[in-house]
């Protein structure tokens, strides 16, 4: 991005003649009057600065596309730039005093002309310096530019990671599912069963909230909230969802990010059959740093969501307090599903 232009035809073409006018107009200023420009102008000397210009450009744009490429100097960037100006300082010398010698020995037929390539040399370094300050200008505005769409890209990821998590918080298919489990147990005059759904909803969502200013909350409450979860769920599942816990520690010890374990289970409801006639047995476990999640293999041909845009928003709930990342791997007879663990110390 930063020698993208330095590499535009337009500009390789355009910015030697209009360099090249420059300096010679600024050379006639230097040996003539204002007055006497006119009548000193030759247009073999202004084709010759423009040509002077071509190769300097050139040679200024293969050396500073090297620097580029060399990543060496990346942690030192004046270092890098003092040695790109010097690196050009040298070119600019050697290559306008053999153009010169060049010029005066086979074009004019003249051998001293040590007057004229001091006046040339301090031009065309002039010339130079002008050149990599321009450079340097549009490196400057690629990073402003690069760190304001780095930060829009931030703030567009917080927008939907914002929204994610008000999607898991309130999650509206389910609470539109459950509901219409209520109206529909009202409807068979189950009354005492839509009251025990409504309590389970009621507990359900009271957890949520009360979670939602908590950065790590303990194992013991989640389960608590699967608990309402699996009740509500089964409902509509006719009691086909099981969940098995076999925990070695108590969960009271064992810290995780809330919501992350229902996240998980939603998950494997997503990605895996589940329904009045078919069973999904989730067994869940505590590994060494992980809560891991087994369950047999019934992939869905169809599935409504993503399972990776699920993982990604639980990696993104988890990597605040954790280098580790949750997994997810499918097998052909078993699958797993990993959470990490938040440890104290991390926190």
């Amino acid at each position: 991005m930063k020698t993208q232009y330095l590499n535009q035809s337009l500009y390789r073409i355009f910015a030697p003649l209009v360099a090249g006018l420059f300096v010679y107009m600024l050379l006639l200023l230097v040996f003539d009057r204002l007055s006497e420009i006119i009548n000193n102008f030759q247009p073999d000397e202004l084709v010759f600065m423009i040509l002077v210009n071509y190769i300097l450009f050139e040679s200024y744009r293969f050396w500073i596309n090297t620097f580029e490429k060399n990543k060496r100097f990346t942690s030192t960037p004046w270092l890098k730039t003092g040695l790109m100006f010097s690196g050009s300082f040298i070119i600019t010398l050697s290559e306008v005093s053999i153009c010169l010698w060049l010029y005066f020995n086979y074009y004019i037929g003249m051998s001293g002309f040590s007057s004229q390539l001091v006046s040339l040399l301090i031009v065309f370094l002039l010339d130079g310096i002008l050149f990599h300050l321009f450079y340097i200008s549009i490196t400057f505005l690629d990073k402003q530019n690069s760190l304001l769409l780095q930060k829009e890209e931030v703030n567009r990821r917080n927008i939907k990671y914002e929204l994610e998590v008000f999607r898991n918080k309130i999650n509206p298919d389910f609470l539109y599912s459950s509901l219409e489990g209520i109206i529909s147990l009202i409807r068979k005059k189950h009354i005492d069963q839509a009251e025990k759904h409504i309590d389970y909803l009621a507990l359900f969502y009271r957890r949520i909230l009360g979670n939602r200013y908590s950065e790590i909350i303990s194992l013991e409450d989640e389960i608590k909230k699967v608990e309402h979860y699996q009740e509500i769920q089964n409902y509509l599942y006719s009691g086909n969802l099981h969940i098995e816990w076999q925990l070695e520690h108590d969960a009271k010890q064992i810290m995780i990010v809330p919501n992350t374990i229902l996240q998980a289970i939603n998950l494997i409801e997503q990605t895996q059959l589940v329904n009045t006639n078919t069973e999904l047995k989730i067994k869940i476990e505590e590994e060494k740093e992980y809560i891991s999640f087994s369950y047999k293999s019934s992939a869905r041909l169809k599935r409504a969501v993503n399972p990776e845009t699920l993982l990604d928003s639980i990696n993104h709930s988890i990597h605040f307090y954790s280098n580790l990342k949750a997994s997810c791997v499918e097998g052909n007879t078993l699958c797993k599903v990993k959470i990490p663990k938040i440890e104290l110390e991390n926190h």
